[in-house]
């Protein structure tokens, strides 16, 4: 009777089920039936479309310039303003600079001027092209031990210079007493010891003032430079007449300033660079530099540091 009662009520259920899924809609086969692939299609379309167009327009606005590309290596020109060369790559660079100075003289009716010379170079006396051009001082010492090549600058002469600027010097020395003016020279190369002799005379001098030792080497240095760090220790430059500022007033130092340029020699620290050499005015202290870069400092009004571009 149990058993009877259990299967009426499940077959009481089944219309209900059957009911339920009948009212199920199949939404697959609606999609079909009312195309919808096709419009969902054109729909897509209709949004891509203009987004490609746009992205196509603003493409071919882009220049080809806008690529980014590698910087290329630095020239050898380019670093020379912060590099000390050695002597190959100071040769190669002026040999190149030498070139376009040519270059820029052919195009520009004759007027041009060596580029390398508005960059900073570090020349050691030691360069077997460009001594002459060596740059000497305290940040530059000279290296150790050097001893240049000697010969009296006039002849019957006790003083001495590098063997190099004496034929420059005593042309220069002729062509003045010509015009009557003699050009003793008063000193010339100095050795380790005697410019270390006089350096520590002058130290001594501001410290017997009451200046310290840093003080007093300080204000030494601007008079009279420690050994190594002076011209006259690599014999390039020649005191003439006296070592006074006196000589400033005399007859050959006009001549100087007027015709020392023709025979590579300068004044190697004006009264108006004295800021840039970090070294008092000087009238009687004459340099040798060369021909060219002498005439050109004249013409420029510029001193050893700058024509360099070390300043």
């Amino acid at each position: 009777m149990q058993e009877n009662n259990n299967r009426t009520r499940t077959a009481g259920k089944k219309p209900v089920k059957a009911k339920r899924d009948s009212n199920k809609l199949d939404f697959k086969a609606l999609f079909n039936s009312l195309g919808a692939k096709k419009y969902l299609v054109i729909a897509l379309s209709a949004i891509m479309l203009p987004l490609i167009l746009c992205f196509a327009a603003i493409h071919s606005r882009i220049p080809e310039k806008s690529v980014i590309i590698p910087p290329a290596e630095t020239t050898t020109a380019q670093q020379a303003s912060t590099t000390v060369l050695t002597d190959e790559q100071l040769k190669q660079l002026n040999k190149d600079s030498t070139e376009k100075d040519g270059n820029a003289k052919n195009s520009n009716g004759g007027k041009g001027e060596t580029t390398a010379r508005f960059m900073a170079k570090i020349i050691e006396p030691t360069d077997e092209e460009y001594w002459y051009l060596s740059i000497i001082g305290t940040k530059y010492p000279l290296p150790e031990k050097y001893v240049p090549s000697l010969s009296p600058i006039i002849e019957g002469s006790s003083i001495t210079a590098d063997s190099r600027i004496t034929e420059k010097y005593r042309q220069m020395y002729e062509a003045a007493k010509k015009d009557d003016c003699i050009l003793t020279p008063y000193s010339g190369y100095h050795s380790y010891s005697l410019q270390e002799s006089s350096y520590t005379r002058k130290v001594n001098f501001y410290l017997n003032q009451g200046l310290s030792q840093e003080e007093a080497e300080s204000k030494a240095g601007i008079s009279v430079l420690p050994a190594g760090c002076s011209e006259h220790n690599a014999g390039l430059a020649v005191d003439i007449v006296s070592a006074s500022e006196d000589f400033a007033k005399t007859k050959e130092y006009q001549w100087l300033s007027d015709h020392a340029h023709e025979y590579g020699f300068i004044l190697r620290y004006p009264a108006d660079k004295v800021k840039i050499t970090g070294v008092d005015y000087e009238p009687w202290h004459w340099r040798y530099v060369g021909e060219e870069a002498a005439k050109k400092m004249k013409e420029k009004n510029k001193c050893l540091e700058e024509y360099l571009g070390i300043v």
